[in-house]
């Protein structure tokens, strides 16, 4: 005869009172076991990357850093396709502290793209940090837009926003101040610089951000210039060149219309109703200019210390009337003095700054390499008359 499975029967459950008793002393003692345990022991040379190289990579200007990396990695490439290294020690140092940064993880953007002989580096984060430094427009705070390629349709010239009470069932009002659509598009700037060998075969973040601050410099003041005065086919318009911005000649030299001139550019853009509040206002002149000004006493010496322009005694953070004051030497000889709200210029960074590398005439005997930056891109003022100039300023 068959035989009867017999049941199993189920295991008594725990109290609940119990197993609240024994929950806290079960987890104490777990909890002491896993710290009682010790780390498994690191192979020689596999410390982690972070703690390894602590420090060798600080820098308090990345996007520099990561830029000059770049070429120097194409130099490495330059050097190993046209067998110009004799010996493949004289790269070493530069060839170990790149390798070091890629065990470290850092800069991984720079060592995706790749390297080639006189072949593109793109940089594909903004060059606007590179560029900042050196452009008075850019560190004003300006609007920036980024990588549209050879055009960008922003609005429409010298309108802002329209606001219209409407009564109901009629259509919405439409504004009377359409002059034209408002463009990005995307001019060429080249800047070349030639460097030596030995400061490309340094392994430090330090000579990568010496050679990118240098082609930097060179960018912002060129962008600066076309920005400011730029004129013609090939050239982004200027902002002293923009129809319909505000040209007064100065009152005159003595203290008071100096001080009436300075109030008189806020007083014209306040007058066309551009807010100044969140716009970026700012004064812009020559550096000789500033210190002239900063100079200044009052006859009377009243109670600014008996300056004139109290707030140019700080020349690290230079102010006129409250607002910041840009000084540069791309407007020596226009003879003008300007105020303007960077909120109504328009930067636009058409496409990445692209870096070549090469040998170009006497660099081989004298053991350099030239640097070539080409970057793409144009500015343009949204509202004209929020900018306001003097000129014929002798000062």
């Amino acid at each position: 005869m068959p035989q009867n499975n017999p049941k199993k029967t189920a295991p008594p459950t725990v109290p609940p009172e119990v197993e609240n008793a024994l929950a806290p002393i079960i987890i104490k003692h777990v909890e002491a076991s896993l710290a009682a345990r010790q780390p498994a022991p690191m192979e020689p040379g596999k410390a982690p990357a972070v703690l390894k190289y602590k420090g060798m990579f600080d820098t308090e200007r990345p996007a520099h850093a990561a830029l000059g990396l770049r070429m120097k990695m194409a130099f490495l490439d330059f050097e190993d396709r046209t067998a110009r290294e004799k010996s493949k020690t004289r790269n070493a140092p530069l060839r170990e502290f790149i390798d070091k940064m890629k065990s470290a993880g850092v800069f991984e953007s720079v060592f995706g793209q790749g390297g080639s002989l006189w072949a593109v580096e793109t940089r594909s984060e903004e060059v606007i940090d590179v560029l900042r430094p050196a452009s008075i427009l850019l560190s004003a705070g300006c609007r920036v837009e980024s990588g549209y390629g050879s055009k960008l349709i922003i609005g429409v010239l010298n309108e802002g926003v329209s606001v219209a009470w409407e009564g109901e069932d009629e259509e919405a009002s439409e504004s009377d101040l359409d002059t034209g659509d408002l463009v990005l598009g995307a001019h060429k700037a080249m800047a070349t610089i030639r460097i030596a060998n030995d400061l490309m075969r340094k392994g430090t973040l330090r000579s990568a951000e010496q050679i990118a601050l240098d082609v930097g410099r060179a960018m912002g003041v060129a962008f600066d210039q076309v920005g400011l005065y730029g004129k013609g086919p090939k050239k982004p318009t200027g902002i002293l060149n923009t129809d319909g911005i505000t040209k007064k000649p100065i009152s005159g030299t003595s203290n008071d219309q100096k001080v009436a001139d300075f109030k008189g550019m806020v007083a014209d853009v306040m007058g066309a109703n551009i807010p100044l509040q969140g716009a970026n206002p700012f004064y812009f002149m020559t550096s000789g200019t500033m210190m002239h000004l900063s100079s200044l006493r009052d006859a009377a010496g009243s109670g600014n210390g008996g300056w004139v322009f109290p707030g140019l005694q700080d020349l690290t953070n230079p102010t006129i009337n409250g607002f910041p004051v840009k000084h540069t030497e791309s407007l020596v000889g226009k003879k003008v003095v300007g105020f303007g709200l960077a909120q109504e210029l328009y930067f636009g960074n058409a496409a990445p700054l692209e870096i070549e590398l090469g040998e170009n005439g006497s660099d081989f005997k004298r053991d350099r390499k030239t640097v070539r930056g080409v970057q793409e891109g144009d500015w343009q003022v949204r509202r004209a008359k929020a900018f306001s100039v003097r000129t014929g300023v002798e000062y």
